[in-house]
């Protein structure tokens, strides 16, 4: 492929030509900057025909897994060490731009009418607008491919030209089959999960507080089989934040859910209009507020993973 024979449209339709394959898996690291913290990613996605997709996120410094599963049945988000599973009825991965997913990166290609192509030695590098509906901050991406026009890196960048996500391509495979089967969520049920999960027993505060909030009041409520920690918060925009250590079930567990599925900086969510519920490193987190707007409840529940701050 020759320099300076290709325009953003043709550079376009060569990436969507290499994709437009029955299966595919890839491979690659995900680096997320968070209130000045940078959380790094091992992701693994496989996708076959028909929308069936499934990304495996692993955060390298604490293991802890969380999956995003769309079979026939719906879209499930996966803990594999909880044995816990939680069903959407999502549009998901379209619902916002997903630097991850191959498909998601031409959908937003095709929906930019200004895509910038720079070609530098021998990659091309297509600049476009981005769609994170939760996160108004993400504003456009830079995606450079090879010679070949297969991608290797994907940037993206928020309204103050930082980058925010970075994801490095490691292999994209074409080859290797995919069946059905593969993207059956109880497949991913762990025998022996109890040993994979470490639990801080510390409570976590957030490092955000939307002005005019101030910190209430704190209370521990001992159940039957956890500890459950009820922090409030005042003022114009009030809420009330809880967390406790998951319960781990017997059996692989699905819950199904009315909310939207969310990923926003490190959280992996459920969102409706007056709340947001997470798991992270073995522990359930809910906030509930009537003032919060929804990135509000991200932004909080983002910066709670930030550190912990003793009494």
């Amino acid at each position: 492929m020759g320099c300076g024979k290709l325009d953003s449209k043709d550079a376009i339709e060569k990436f969507e030509q290499n994709i437009d394959k029955d299966y595919y898996t890839l491979t690659g690291q995900m680096d997320i900057v968070s209130n000045e913290e940078l959380y790094h990613y091992d992701v693994k996605v496989k996708h076959l025909e028909d929308d069936y997709y499934k990304a495996s996120l692993v955060n390298q410094d604490t293991k802890y897994e969380q999956i995003i599963l769309k079979n026939k049945d719906g879209v499930y988000v996966i803990t594999p060490s909880l044995n816990k599973s939680f069903k959407y009825q999502s549009d998901w991965p379209f619902n916002s731009s997903q630097s991850y997913i191959l498909e998601s990166l031409l959908y937003d290609l095709e929906n930019d009418s200004n895509v910038i192509l720079e070609q530098k030695d021998n990659e091309y590098i297509l600049q476009s607008t981005v769609n994170y509906p939760n996160n108004s901050s993400l504003t456009s991406q830079k995606i450079t491919f090879d010679e070949n026009m297969l991608p290797h890196l994907i940037e993206v960048y928020n309204d103050e030209g930082i980058v925010n996500i970075t994801f490095k391509i490691k292999t994209i495979d074409f080859e290797t089959k995919l069946l059905e089967e593969d993207f059956d969520a109880t497949n991913t049920a762990c025998e022996e999960c109890s040993e994979d999960v470490t639990v801080s027993e510390e409570t976590v505060y957030p490092m955000y507080l939307p002005i005019g909030t101030k910190f209430n009041g704190e209370e521990t409520i001992n159940t039957e089989n956890t500890k459950r920690v009820i922090l409030t918060f005042g003022g114009d925009k009030s809420f009330t934040l809880i967390e406790e250590v998951s319960a781990l079930p017997q059996e692989f567990e699905i819950t199904t859910t009315n909310g939207e599925l969310v990923f926003y900086e490190n959280i992996l969510g459920n969102l409706t209009d007056k709340s947001l519920n997470w798991t992270m490193d073995g522990k359930n987190y809910y906030i509930i507020s009537e003032d919060l707007t929804n990135e509000e409840l991200l932004k909080v529940a983002a910066s709670t993973s930030v550190m912990s701050i003793p009494k």
